[in-house]
């Protein structure tokens, strides 16, 4: 479960990393959709590997539960390990320094992070689900004469 906690703890620095890019001009919009694109497609191959790469067969059940469980170990812990010392910092500053309009920006891109992260754990859950019922459906097939 660590390491697809890990997996989404890359993802989510990822795509946060890709969208301030975009937000800062660095990178041109064709830019941005095939990055967004080529990491999506990437970070949920690398989802799927750790996932699959258990030992021991579990059941469906038991996966859900470990990939929400790592899921919502990133989501609650990552944006609060960002915005903790931004909101403590923003308390210490005058509000004439204007760090309002730091910790705004900081908070969308973890909103768009946490969105393509789910995406992408959804994705990685459909793939799975899809990859094992064409599994059985093949086995099923094999057994009958």
């Amino acid at each position: 479960m660590l390491l697809l906690a890990g997996t989404n703890a890359l993802a989510m620095v990822a795509f946060t990393l890709i969208y301030a890019a975009a937000g800062s001009r660095w990178l041109t919009q064709g830019a941005f959709l095939a990055s967004l694109a080529v990491f999506f497609v990437s970070l949920t191959a690398l989802w799927i590997h750790v996932e699959r790469s258990r030992p021991g067969a579990r059941d469906g059940l038991s996966r859900l539960g470990r990939g929400v469980l790592a899921l919502v170990i990133v989501v609650i812990g990552l944006p609060a390990l960002a915005l903790a010392p931004l909101f403590a910092l923003q308390e210490m500053l005058p509000s004439e320094a204007g760090f309002a309009d730091v910790v705004r920006p900081v908070m969308v891109l973890l909103l768009l992070a946490l969105i393509l992260l789910i995406t992408m754990n959804v994705a990685g859950v459909t793939v799975l689900a899809v990859s094992g019922l064409r599994a059985r459906l093949s086995r099923g097939r094999g057994a009958a004469p």
